[in-house]
């Protein structure tokens, strides 16, 4: 992971406090954020990715891209987010979408290998080819920095709710990513941050994170990202 980027400034009063915990070799970490709202915009979106165009609001997007990305460094973005685009753009990131996923166009484009990779899962289009869980991630291991990240943007159902928890995607994700010849090394669990300060928790396991914040396991959030790396890659 590479360190916070310098060219993205961050208010006094909302500077990340960092609490950390001792990682664990065998266990992939939760890693919880607590986000502050930027705007109005920002409210409609945080915490619900049903609203607006998808789930990373604005602040969100320019933490991934500041965190998992070098200045002039590649970000490819499998479904067009305009407040990634924006992250990207505002800090010097080249910024590529994904537009074909079929075998036609499973080289890397552009041709530099990406800092920083995202996905949203699932996919809108199901039926569409190459837009299976083993293709995907097998061209994002194509694609890939050596020391870069490919964030999966899992989407699952509130508690209680019908349909897909994430614990379901887990079992569809992480096989897929084994396959591809990538490591889960961390999730990410973004929640409203209620004091206006954003603040990064380190947990190392489920325990942990349930400790760290109380009532937020990663199970029952409605979005939780996945980063996967190469297998030298450090968490």
């Amino acid at each position: 992971m590479t360190a916070h980027d310098k060219n993205i400034s961050v208010a006094p009063d909302a500077r990340p406090d960092i609490a950390v915990t001792r990682a664990s070799h065998d266990t992939a970490a939760v890693i919880v954020w607590r986000i502050s709202l930027d705007s109005a915009a920002d409210a409609d979106t945080t915490g619900n990715p049903d609203a607006g165009d998808g789930p990373l609001n604005e602040r969100l997007a320019r933490h991934l891209v500041a965190i998992y990305s070098d200045v002039h460094a590649t970000v490819v973005d499998f479904d067009a987010d305009p407040n990634l685009q924006r992250a990207a753009g505002a800090t010097g990131r080249t910024y590529s979408t994904v537009n074909d996923l079929g075998e036609a166009a499973l080289e890397p484009q552009p041709s530099d290998p990406a800092a920083l990779i995202l996905l949203r899962w699932p996919r809108p289009v199901t039926e569409e080819p190459g837009s299976d869980p083993n293709s995907l991630l097998s061209r994002c291991q194509r694609q890939l920095a050596n020391h870069g990240s490919t964030i999966v943007v899992v989407t699952a159902t509130s508690p209680g709710a019908s349909g897909a928890s994430y614990r379901d995607h887990e079992q569809v994700l992480l096989p897929a990513a084994r396959t591809a010849g990538l490591r889960h090394l961390h999730d990410i669990v973004p929640i409203d941050a209620v004091d206006g300060r954003d603040a990064f928790t380190y947990a190392t396991d489920q325990q942990t994170a349930e400790w760290a914040d109380s009532g937020v396991p990663r199970q029952n959030r409605v979005t939780t990202l996945m980063v996967f790396g190469h297998p030298g890659r450090r968490p």
